[in-house]
């Protein structure tokens, strides 16, 4: 299989607005409100990325779509709570400096995607998208070439806490499907030689950025999803067979809040290049299992359904 030359860029494209109310230029924050910052357009390399006939729904405490993303940037008060955002329309990514051209871009974010937004603070919302060739495309947030997980976790039911345990932080992923993404911008590569001939890649990644869909709880969102945003992952690939690599567990913890996930995954289409090392390419997962938990012992365990594995 031959290597998928991915250089990767992150594209946070940020849209909302409310139904038919005109935006002031400078928002008023009301109290029991929190403010979305939704820029739509940034530099790169010398180079500016738009996203191009996109739509946006916004369900929540309140409800919002955006129809109209010529600005360049868009913020808005929004009550606090938790909201889901939904993409939709004919979107494509265009260069700036050449309007009409699309520029190749995969959507990795789930869509619809879960967000909470609490009382005075300003929060960034991201659709990451994944983009070919020689150059990155970054809407609103930093260009990267890093890699990516992406799939659907799907979780068995969940018996309810005994009275007086302290509060499930995975009571509401019970008995669901919770599309994920855990991208990164850049990573550490280190090639080894273990036991004096197992060639192994052991990658530490930079800041992550972890996002779910579906309805997971504002409880689950706040204490450990948003805690996972900025953490280091790390995992290893070693070849399993002739033609065939293993991939280590997959580790992303937050040592401060004592939250971690660990993903065990098969992605046969990984490969292993002529130098017996293997290739850092993306790949179906066929089979995966994850486990979300806290140090203090509640768990969650769950079946990846199906997704990407792109290391870099």
């Amino acid at each position: 299989m031959q290597m998928l030359k991915w250089f990767v860029g992150a594209v946070a494209l940020f849209a909302l607005a409310c139904g038919e109310v005109s935006q002031p230029s400078t928002p008023v924050i009301r109290d029991g409100e929190g403010l979305l910052e939704l820029p739509l357009v940034s530099t790169s390399a010398g180079r500016s990325y738009k996203l191009v006939g996109a739509t946006f729904a916004i369900t929540g405490p309140q409800n919002a779509t955006l129809t109209d993303t010529s600005a360049e940037s868009v913020s808005l008060p929004l009550m606090a709570g938790t909201y889901s955002i939904q993409m939709n329309g004919d979107w494509h990514v265009e260069r700036t400096d050449a309007p009409g051209v699309t520029v190749q871009a995969t959507l990795v974010s789930p869509n619809p995607m879960t967000f909470t937004l609490g009382e005075g603070e300003t929060r960034p919302v991201r659709f990451l998208f994944k983009v070919p060739g020689e150059a990155s495309a970054n809407v609103g947030i930093g260009v990267d070439s890093g890699g990516w997980i992406t799939g659907t976790l799907q979780f068995g039911p969940r018996d309810p806490s005994p009275p007086g345990s302290p509060p499930d932080l995975f009571a509401d992923l019970g008995g669901k499907s919770v599309p994920f993404v855990i991208s990164y911008e850049s990573s550490t590569v280190t090639r080894s030689t273990e036991y004096g001939y197992l060639k192994r890649v052991s990658v530490q990644t930079g800041p992550v950025a972890f996002q779910v869909g579906g309805s997971t709880g504002a409880v689950f969102q706040r204490q450990f999803a948003d805690a996972l945003q900025g953490q280091s992952m790390s995992f290893f690939m070693e070849p399993y067979t002739i033609s065939s690599v293993v991939v280590g567990p997959i580790t992303l913890q937050n040592l401060e809040r004592g939250i971690g996930v660990s993903i065990v995954l098969r992605a046969p289409g990984l490969g292993i290049g002529a130098d017996g090392f293997p290739l850092l390419q993306s790949a179906a997962i066929e089979e995966g299992f994850v486990t979300l938990a806290t140090f203090s012992g509640g768990s969650i365990s769950g079946q990846i359904l199906s997704g990407t594995f792109a290391p870099r």
